[in-house]
């Protein structure tokens, strides 16, 4: 019995610390790009962004899961990732990129994979507000319009946030925040979509290719 109950809590241990560092390591960015390949130049947005991106001046940066995977349970952001990952690595075997319409796809990747729990996981003080050394609730929804008025523009705004939670004209943080996390994603995604030629020989290259394409 006690040769069955120690296994028992070495194999418990190796599950929970394996299991630990195999979702740690699986959520760094080389592993996100083995199936995330096509999005080099998205990841490179991310790397540039001064706030939450490799930039940050403080080395205080935003993992693509910090993000892109849901934070409101252990078993939620396991199911999300298992299944968001199966997804992508099948489009990155069988799809072309060239034919993926990338404006098209920000709108749906900024709906669909990215959660409010994951920003209230960092900024979980944006209902709170501060006096000196004293932290307090942000007004109460049902807060005096004199009292609501006294709250900056983006403290009335929040308040409007847990107003709406849990009704049909409920928001995410991405309705406001629509550029967060990646610098100049869409201008970026423009250029890429439209190339102008610098030189006479870049826009040789690219009227070969397009005769290719046809």
């Amino acid at each position: 019995m006690k040769k069955v109950v120690f296994l028992t809590i070495i194999l418990t241990l190796v599950a929970v610390f394996g299991g630990y560092h195999v979702i740690k390591a699986t959520g760094e960015y080389p592993f996100c790009g083995s199936c995330h390949e096509w999005d080099g130049a998205i990841a490179q947005t991310n790397l540039a962004d001064p706030i939450h991106g490799g930039s940050n001046p403080k080395g205080l940066g935003a993992k693509c899961t910090d993000c892109h995977l849901p934070h409101d349970s252990l078993a939620n952001y396991i199911f999300t990732k298992a299944k968001n990952g199966i997804a992508e690595g099948i489009t990155t075997l069988t799809g072309d990129p060239d034919k993926k319409d990338w404006i098209a796809n920000r709108e749906y990747a900024r709906k669909n994979y990215t959660f409010d729990s994951s920003c209230l996981n960092c900024h979980a003080d944006i209902v709170k507000t501060s006096d000196a050394n004293a932290t307090r609730q942000i007004l109460p929804v049902n807060s005096l319009p004199e009292e609501i008025a006294t709250l900056s523009e983006a403290g009335r705004m929040h308040i409007k946030y847990l107003e709406f939670k849990g009704t049909g004209d409920e928001m995410k943080c991405t309705d406001c925040h629509k550029n967060v996390g990646h610098k100049e994603l869409g201008k970026m995604l423009i250029e890429q979509k439209h190339r102008i030629a610098n030189s006479w020989d870049e826009w040789e290259n690219m009227y070969q290719e397009s005769r290719k394409n046809k």
